[in-house]
């Protein structure tokens, strides 16, 4: 078209427009509604109020024109391109822009209301102050773009990015984000009050003063900066906070059930009734923070600092403490079902009337801790060093102490049915009246502990050191000392019926009244150990080095002395094989 005149007679005409070259043209205020302008191509072509509503404009090309204030509401945009162009204030209500080309362009103070913003290139495009309430925004590009003081209320923005987009002041409440990329963006002061954030993304965003909707899930907030939110009673679930900084924040009964807290800082919070289930909290400061009736089960607390927290009462169910710091933390009847503890700090922890069940305190430091009532079943105190806690009385079942330190430890009364003390250093502990039912104490080093009326009926002390280790009056029913060292051990009175102490080293052992009917000592080493009174009817005596033993009184009714085929047959050694 050379002008306006004769664009204005083949509009009159109903000429056909499509494709058609507006070059140059003043149509400024123009009526050009419901036109078929379907791959027209507009270059420097003034356009400024002109109404162009409802027209088709499917693939035209904007180059270096002026729409401002122009009226497109309704247009179909489809694989427009826009160059240079200026559409402050325009009027784009309802138009559809499908993989339009918007890249750079000036859209402040445009009306998008209801528009379809599909596949839309518009890095770096200034839509400040622009209106895109109810506006659908679908796999478009954001990147860079000036959207502050944007409204955005009830949009529906699905896999859109916006990296480091100017959100300042936007509103976007009641808008549905999915899977949106707000990475880097600047959403100070933006509302999002009503919004539902699904799995949208705010790494290293900015939202300072952003009002929060009360749903976000899947929400990743790595590295964002939050200032004070007001997050409590908020559903958070499933949110990457991962490095935030929530301290002093009011978190109360916000759900934050399988979020990422890496590394967040969450002094002096209060997260009284949250919901923590299963959510990722290593590495973070929990200093000061108020975990009353928060619910932390199947959470990771590894190597986090909660340093004089109240767990008091809560259900710690398989929750991770992997080298957490509880120093001093109150968890006065906590329930710790298959916890991980280990090395773990829990020096001066209070442990009253706590049940720890099925847990791990591998290398855990336990010093001051204090146990009253505790209730320990199936826990692994592996390589613990256990000098400074006291365990007198408390009820330990089946729990492991191997390689642990208890030396000179007072174990007086407790309940160790069942437990694992195999190479544990429990020299000159006090276990008198403990409970060491089927006990395993496998090469354990009992030299001087004191184990008078324990009950240890089928514990293992095969291969053990007990030597002057003091075992008068225990019933020892059944148990194994196979290999075990018992020189200079006390065993007067003690119940060793149908006890194994085959191959026992027991020099100058007192079992004075002791009851060892049906007990094996084939091959034991008793030499000046004093059997005075006691009972070996029926026991095995076979090949027993009993040189300075004395048996004054000894019951030996039924006892079986030395086999002299069976010692042959135990000396014979086969001739090597020819070479």
């Amino acid at each position: 078209m050379k002008s306006v005149e004769e664009l204005l007679d083949r509009i009159r005409a109903g000429a056909p427009l499509h494709g058609a070259r507006l070059d140059g043209l003043d149509l400024s205020g123009r009526d050009l509604t419901n036109l078929d302008l379907s791959r027209a191509k507009f270059l420097r072509t003034s356009l400024r109020g002109a109404r162009l509503a409802g027209s088709a404009l499917s693939g035209a090309h904007f180059v270096e024109c002026d729409l401002r204030d122009a009226d497109l509401a309704g247009c179909a945009l489809d694989g427009a391109l826009v160059l240079g162009s200026n559409l402050e204030g325009a009027r784009l209500a309802g138009a559809t822009l499908t993989r339009a080309k918007l890249s750079y362009q000036r859209l402040a103070r445009a009306d998008l209301s209801g528009a379809t913003i599909v596949e839309v290139e518009a890095v770096g495009s200034d839509w400040s102050g622009a209106r895109l309430a109810g506006a659908t925004i679908e796999g478009s590009r954001l990147d860079l773009a000036n959207l502050a003081g944007a409204d955005l209320t009830e949009a529906r923005i699905t896999r859109a990015s916006f990296t480091r987009a100017n959100l300042r002041r936007a509103r976007l409440c009641r808008a549905r984000v999915e899977a949106g990329a707000f990475v880097g963006a600047d959403l100070t002061g933006a509302d999002l009050d009503g919004a539902e954030l699904d799995r949208a993304v705010f790494v290293k965003a900015d939202l300072r003063g952003a009002r929060f909707p009360k749903r976000m899930h899947g929400v990743v907030l790595d590295e964002a900066k939050l200032g004070r939110p007001e997050l409590a009673g908020k559903d958070l679930a499933g949110t990457d906070l991962t490095g935030a900084d929530l301290s002093g924040l009011d978190l109360t009964g916000a759900d934050l059930s399988l979020c990422s807290l890496r590394g967040a800082d969450l002094r002096g919070a209060s997260l009284r009734g949250a919901r923590l289930e299963r959510s990722i909290l290593s590495d973070c400061d929990l200093t000061g923070a108020d975990l009353r009736g928060a619910s932390l089960l199947g959470c990771d607390l590894s190597r986090s600092i909660l340093r004089g927290v109240d767990l008091s009462g809560r259900d710690l169910e398989s929750v991770i403490l992997i080298e957490a710091d509880l120093e001093g933390a109150d968890l006065t009847a906590a329930r710790l079902v298959r916890c991980i503890l280990d090395r773990a700090r829990l020096c001066r922890a209070n442990l009253t009337r706590a049940v720890l069940q099925q847990a791990l305190l591998r290398g855990a430091a336990l010093e001051g801790a204090v146990l009253g009532k505790t209730i320990f079943d199936r826990v692994d105190f592996t390589g613990v060093d256990l000098r400074a806690v006291s365990f007198a009385g408390l009820t330990v079942h089946r729990c492991a102490f191997m390689d642990a330190n208890l030396e000179r430890m007072s174990l007086r009364d407790c309940d160790f049915m069942g437990s694992d003390f195999s190479k544990a250093n429990l020299r000159g502990a006090d276990f008198e009246g403990s409970i060491l039912t089927q006990a395993r104490l496998r090469e354990a080093a009992l030299d001087g502990a004191s184990l008078p009326n324990v009950a240890a009926k089928a514990a293992y002390f095969g291969g053990a050191s007990l030597r002057g280790a003091k075992l008068s009056r225990a019933m020892l029913r059944y148990a194994t000392f196979t290999r075990a060292d018992l020189d200079g051990a006390n065993l007067a009175a003690a119940d060793l019926r149908d006890a194994m102490l085959d191959h026992a080293e027991a020099g100058g052992a007192l079992f004075l009244s002791a009851r060892l009917e049906r007990a094996d000592l084939s091959h034991a080493r008793v030499e000046e150990a004093d059997f005075s009174e006691a009972d070996l009817g029926g026991a095995n005596l076979h090949a027993l080095h009993d040189k300075g033993a004395r048996f004054a009184g000894a019951r030996l009714l039924g006892a079986r002395r030395t086999d002299v085929d069976r010692l042959e047959a135990e000396a014979y050694t086969p001739p090597r094989p020819p070479r």
